[in-house]
């Protein structure tokens, strides 16, 4: 193994990310070194490289977070094989103290750190993770297929489990891209009559295609039929856009939840009184934990999930930004090295 590693470092907001080498990190206490076989490029990444979001640590920095890669160096007391091949998620580790972490909620413990985000992340060819931290990738899984489910899978997951949903539920699922796609094969598996809902007609038909029972585009014809389904019993927003939100309250059905997972840039508004006379919920959803990660990727394996990806080499990484950017992506972009 060399001493150097290619790898894409954020420098700037909105300048190209910078493909260089730098030199390989050394794995400490618990910690593994991790070759990267594929990485998937998520909105998150965006946010930041756009400066939407500010980032906690000084440029340049290494972004990412769905990796998957094989174990080439343990540190000390890390038990996993050499040579296994492993994911590593948003959450990078977790205090496992807090009395979120004890609950099992370590996605919302305040001392979390997430990859890419305070530390150095998988949009390079090798990368440290803690062990604990790290999941097995099923061989019946590709690396370029599990690494979005690291992130998105699992975040669509975790908000479908939020939901709360029943055999027969309506669950209405607002934007069909990547996260959408997962949401719909997972709300699905509850039995839900599943509604998509995009303004791109390709992404309807492929929502009916992964099993939505029906997909529309935002209008008066998509509530008449929601309605007439006696109301959604669960709305779920992986769609930037504060109209979405608004727009929940015409297909509510009486004690909704409201799932909100994407990060509109502008602020939401109702009043009191469009809550509480339907006794409405609103719930934040952000990621997933470990357990759910494993439970996206055994749903994988048994072929009850499946990925819609596009890969490209890594050289290419910042077409693939400027692709998510521009909402050219059809599913999950996905570089391998």
């Amino acid at each position: 193994m060399t001493n150097t590693m290619l790898a894409a470092f954020y420098t700037e907001d909105n300048a190209p990310l910078d493909l260089r080498q730098t030199r390989i990190p050394t794995p400490g206490k618990g910690e593994v070194l991790i070759k990267m076989e594929s990485c998937g490029v998520c909105h998150t990444d965006v946010h930041f490289w756009k400066g939407e979001d500010e980032l906690p640590r000084e440029k340049p920095a290494i972004l990412g977070h769905e990796g998957v890669g094989t174990v080439a160096v343990r540190g000390e007391g890390a038990d996993l094989a050499l040579g296994a091949r492993v994911g590593v998620g948003f959450v990078y580790e977790a205090c496992g103290s807090c009395r979120e972490c004890r609950r099992g909620l370590e996605t919302y413990c305040r001392d979390s750190k997430a990859t890419g985000v305070h530390v150095d992340g998988c949009f390079s060819e090798y990368v440290i993770a803690p062990a604990a931290w790290v999941s097995l990738i099923p061989e019946e899984l590709s690396s370029a297929d599990a690494a979005p489910l690291l992130c998105a899978g699992v975040t669509a997951y975790s908000a479908v489990r939020k939901a709360q949903l029943e055999p027969g539920s309506v669950a209405v699922v607002f934007g069909l891209g990547g996260l959408g796609q997962y949401a719909i094969q997972c709300a699905a598996l509850y039995g839900a009559k599943v509604i998509g809902i995009d303004l791109d007609p390709a992404k309807l038909e492929t929502a009916k295609e992964l099993g939505a029972y029906a997909a529309y585009i935002p209008g008066d014809d998509a509530v008449a039929a929601i309605q007439a389904l006696g109301g959604a019993d669960a709305c779920l927003s992986f769609a930037p856009s504060p109209q979405v939100f608004r727009s929940m309250f015409d297909l509510a059905a009486p004690t909704a939840r409201f799932i909100q997972v994407a990060l509109p840039n502008k602020p939401f508004s109702f009043a009191a009184a469009e809550i509480i006379d339907l006794g409405i919920t609103i719930i934040g959803s952000a990621d997933g934990t470990r357990l759910e990660r494993d439970q996206v990727l055994a749903l994988a394996k048994e072929g009850k999930i499946r990925s819609t990806i596009k890969t490209l080499p890594f050289a290419e990484i910042n077409d693939a930004f400027q692709a998510l950017d521009r909402g050219q992506a059809e599913g999950r972009l996905v570089v391998n090295y």
